[in-house]
């Protein structure tokens, strides 16, 4: 099984509107890691036009810091193939997903995102709603895990936090006590 552990960061959380800032990616096939790829993602006048604010502080997001940053139509061949034959995993993957895809033809690029998913989301409600986490938000899961925040809101720091989610959740018979 070939497993992608995404997150992406964007201007905002409406598709139709929004731009993908950043993306990584964790690929796992069969227990043994395959790649890691992150890469920042330079948003057009018009995307940034519509941005919401607290997006774009949320994600640390600078003209001086995305300048050198490609486009999405330089890094949106990579991205597809290497999701290509992939299960998408993710927190709250499926916005990952609908903002990759929706990114990609906004920007004439020619190839699908998978769609078979598995959402971490999903796997908390199942393991640590029981034990007293009252929201499933990464950061969330984080306190209640006691897992540091250093990386939190960065592509990457959030697909390792997904992935590390997944490892310790995944198939698990219900428990008490982590």
């Amino acid at each position: 099984m070939k497993l992608a552990f995404i997150d992406t960061e964007t201007t905002g959380l409406d598709y139709s509107t929004s731009a993908v800032l950043e993306f990584a990616a964790i690929i796992v096939e069969n227990g043994v890691l395959l790649e890691q790829y992150e890469t920042k993602i330079k948003p057009t006048s018009v995307e940034l036009f519509y941005a919401l604010p607290k997006a774009l502080e949320i994600n640390g997001y600078t003209p001086k810091a995305w300048f050198d940053a490609p486009p999405m139509r330089e890094v949106g061949p990579k991205i597809i193939a290497l999701l290509d034959g992939s299960i998408l995993v993710g927190h709250n993957v499926s916005f990952d997903e609908v903002m990759l895809t929706s990114n990609l033809k906004l920007h004439g690029v020619e190839g699908r995102i998978p769609y078979q998913k598995i959402d971490t989301q999903t796997l908390v409600m199942e393991h640590l709603w029981p034990l007293g986490l009252k929201r499933a938000s990464l950061d969330s899961v984080r306190d209640f895990l006691g897992w540091s925040k250093v990386g939190a809101h960065t592509a990457m720091g959030d697909a390792r936090d997904a992935k590390r989610l997944f490892d310790l959740l995944w198939r698990k018979p219900p428990q008490r006590e982590i």
